[in-house]
C-alpha cells in the first residue's frame, strides 16, 4: 500500500514519476546507454587505526628526549619529552631507518620524529 501511495502521489507530476520508475527499475539491457542510467558510486569505508601510546625510556634519570622536526640527528630539536611520558605515535606516517637508527613519527604532546631505542611500551 505504501508504494501504492507514493505511485498515487507521483502520478501528478510525469517527469517525477518518470525519474521515479527509472530509478527503481533500471534498464537491464546492455544496449542501454550508460549516461542514461549511472551506475552508483563507490564509497570506500575508512577504517581508523587506535593510537599507539608508548612511554619514554631514556633510562637517564630526569632524562629528556629531542623530538626532531624530521627523522635523523641532524634535524633540528622540535620540543624535549621527560623521561616516563607518555606519547602517541603518529597513525598515518611511515617509519624510517637512518644509519641503522629506527624513527617513529609522533602526534602528541609534541609532534614530529624521535628515535625509537628511547620509547618503550605504556603501562
Amino acid at each position: 500500500m505504501g508504494a501504492l501511495a507514493i505511485i498515487a502521489i507521483l502520478v501528478a507530476s510525469g517527469a517525477v514519476m518518470f525519474f521515479a520508475i527509472n530509478m527503481t527499475t533500471p534498464k537491464t539491457d546492455a544496449t542501454a546507454s550508460p549516461s542514461a542510467f549511472p551506475l552508483p558510486s563507490v564509497t570506500s569505508t575508512t577504517i581508523m587505526a587506535t593510537p599507539v601510546a608508548m612511554m619514554v625510556c631514556t633510562d637517564i634519570p630526569d632524562g629528556r628526549l629531542h623530538v626532531r622536526f624530521a627523522a635523523g640527528e641532524d634535524s633540528e630539536v622540535r620540543g624535549y619529552l621527560a623521561e616516563s611520558e607518555t606519547v602517541q605515535l603518529a597513525i598515518d606516517s611511515d617509519n624510517e631507518v637512518i644509519q641503522g637508527e629506527l624513527w617513529l613519527r609522533i602526534s602528541s604532546p609534541v609532534a614530529g620524529w624521535v628515535n625509537a631505542r628511547f620509547l618503550c611500551k605504556s603501562n
